[in-house]
């Protein structure tokens, strides 16, 4: 009897550290991915560069005349924050903050903020996030304590760059997602944030890691998932449990456009729906784009995305002036 219970105590123990052990493993592919294309900022100019030659004649053009630039903020936790600035000479239609995805920086980004400051008329401020791009952190946050970035860096930049401009906030995949975190959460009326656009954001983080677990892996979230997230809460301040975009925005009173390709099994379909249904306060838009990848509506359809976003934007404008 004692010789049993110590073979089971033995792999009881044995389990659990193999158990402790792919958590561990997890969190580490999930927060500090080996291919750090997100830091790679020359070699994202020339993939950017040689599917849009004329983008580079554009950002050149911006950069000597001193319309486009750098700036860099300081965050509470005494990392620094990098962003690209996109101004007019002249005082512009509104003010857009354009959110980039995991393992990204903002130059994958110049196509969404060509269409927001060359095709619609808007000054235009690229933030990277937490361990992106030139922004300080040791890895990645996706997108729950982002939003405090957001809301309480880079907006407020916007309103004292342009402060008599409207702020819409519009994101890709991640910063769909946090564009979503961010609109749950309340602004001074003075800061003038008017609308949201997310971009196949994922409804959780939870979900997103859950769904990508089982399409890589063919695992449960339990308990690898489960321990992973506590092993984020000590070491990092945040659980995969954080970041619900479906408790955030159905706290969302402002107008908000939800974009989603029917072909992406990046970030499934079905949780553009959830979020969608969830947001039950206020004017809202939903485009599923036929046959779109994750994070290709733009690409596959520029033209009818460039005129369904400067259509949202004025409907808004039409809502805010009745």
């Amino acid at each position: 009897m004692k010789d049993f219970l110590r073979f089971v105590i033995i792999v009881i123990l044995l389990l659990c550290g193999i158990a402790v052990y792919f958590g561990y493993y997890m969190l580490n592919v999930a927060t500090k991915p080996e291919s750090d294309y997100r830091h790679q900022i020359d070699s994202t100019y020339i993939r950017v560069f040689n599917k849009y030659p004329e983008l580079k004649t554009w950002s050149d053009s911006l950069k000597a005349k001193g319309n486009l630039r750098d700036t860099l903020l300081l965050a509470d936790d005494g990392t620094r924050r990098h962003g690209l600035i996109l101004s007019h000479d002249s005082l512009s239609k509104g003010t857009t903050l354009v959110l980039h995805g995991y393992d990204d920086n903002a130059i994958v980004m110049m196509r969404y903020f060509y269409l927001h400051y060359e095709m619609l008329g808007r000054d235009v401020l690229v933030p990277e996030h937490f361990n992106h791009g030139n922004s300080g952190g040791d890895h990645i946050r996706f997108g729950w304590l982002d939003r405090l970035d957001i809301k309480n860096l880079w907006i407020p930049l916007a309103h004292q760059l342009w402060p008599k401009q409207d702020i819409i906030v519009h994101g890709l995949s991640m910063g769909g997602a946090i564009t979503m975190f961010t609109s749950g959460e309340e602004f001074a009326d003075s800061l003038r944030v008017s609308a949201f656009i997310e971009d196949c954001g994922y409804s959780s983080i939870w979900d997103q890691l859950v769904y990508q677990l089982k399409m890589e892996y063919g695992l449960p979230s339990f308990p690898i998932l489960d321990i992973a997230s506590f092993i984020s809460s000590l070491k990092n301040g945040w659980s995969f449990k954080d970041g619900d975009a479906i408790q955030q925005v159905a706290k969302c009173q402002k107008p908000m456009f939800f974009i989603h390709g029917d072909a992406d099994d990046f970030v499934p379909t079905e949780m553009v729906y959830k979020c969608y249904e969830a947001k039950v306060n206020g004017y809202k838009e939903l485009w599923i784009v036929p046959g779109a990848e994750h994070a290709r509506s733009i690409h596959d359809c520029w033209d009818e995305y460039c005129q369904r976003c400067e259509d949202f934007i004025g409907r808004v404008e039409s809502l805010k002036n009745h």
